[in-house]
């Protein structure tokens, strides 16, 4: 499934980023400051392991992230990019239910709009994001643009339903077995990593599909409760780097008045409707598989 959820999270902006929260926001520029240069020097021997601490993080978060079942909260989205000086900003409401039912509501913050912002020693302009939704109902994923009342489909094959949305291209918030973690990246812990304040796991990909899709991600987990805080993503090219900002989580017992993975498409248009392509996700799956190195830059 991780081949055709990268293709199309290029259309969605990105998989499912809305699993599990914490209570306080963790400001941008404490996030923009955990990342080096976007020159960020990738590991040169991805057949090193997970040391002992690492395993035990991965292993405590996927244990953590196994209790819960319903959650809903806030997040913003900063699109920073390098090339336009522009930083595009949204904020808006995510859903989850283990294991393969999520969505985020993308609204534009225009409280920003037109401000500067300052990431590292380069200054951005900021902007507001456009209104959208990303609905994943655990048999297709939707892309809806609320603006123009269009939408693509993507139809995840029988084979793949059901199974945690941790398969998809960024399993960060869902919980992925630490198997899974140390077979799909390169892991190390980031500059902010204290186990008693801010647990901060780097990610690099270790398979090509993902490499053609983000050079590095970065992770902060609340080491209490192990709720992701924050991710960042830099792109293939190091000229944009997103980064998520979760707060405000709720556990949910049930959905009310309705749950929100049917939204009434009456009146909208549908521009895509696609199906995954298992054989050829298999293929892609040996070959990243055999792969020996991480070709980052």
């Amino acid at each position: 499934m991780l081949q055709f959820l990268t293709q199309f999270g290029r259309k969605t902006t990105c998989l499912l980023l809305c699993g599990l929260c914490l209570t306080n926001w963790v400001s941008a520029q404490e996030i923009q400051r955990t990342t080096a240069e976007a020159g960020r020097p990738a590991p040169l021997n991805t057949q090193v392991g997970l040391s002992p601490e690492m395993l035990k993080t991965l292993q405590t978060w996927e244990q953590e992230s196994g209790k819960v079942t319903k959650i809903r909260g806030e997040f913003k989205r900063i699109e920073y990019d390098k090339i336009m000086a522009t930083a595009t900003c949204a904020k808006g409401t995510y859903f989850y239910e283990s294991p393969d039912k999520g969505r985020m509501d993308f609204l534009p913050d225009e409280t920003v709009a037109g401000k500067k912002a300052k990431k590292r020693d380069l200054e951005f302009t900021c902007q507001a994001d456009q209104t959208k939704t990303w609905i994943c109902n655990g048999k297709e994923i939707l892309a809806i643009d609320l603006t123009k009342k269009e939408y693509d489909r993507l139809e995840i094959p029988a084979e793949f339903q059901g199974r945690n949305i941790s398969e998809g291209p960024l399993p960060f918030l869902f919980g992925m077995s630490a198997a899974k973690m140390e077979q799909r990246y390169v892991l190390a812990f980031g500059a902010m990593h204290d186990p008693n304040k801010t647990i901060h796991i780097v990610a690099y990909p270790k398979h090509p599909q993902e490499q053609r899709e983000y050079r590095v991600a970065e992770v902060l987990l609340d080491p209490k409760t192990y709720y992701p805080m924050a991710v960042q993503l830099l792109d293939t090219t190091g000229n944009k780097e997103t980064v998520y900002l979760f707060s405000k989580h709720d556990k949910v017992t049930v959905w009310l008045p309705t749950a929100p993975w049917n939204p009434l498409l009456i009146g909208y248009k549908e521009i895509t409707n696609q199906r995954a392509d298992a054989p050829s996700l298999d293929r892609e799956t040996r070959e990243a598989s055999r792969n020996q190195g991480v070709m980052l830059r």
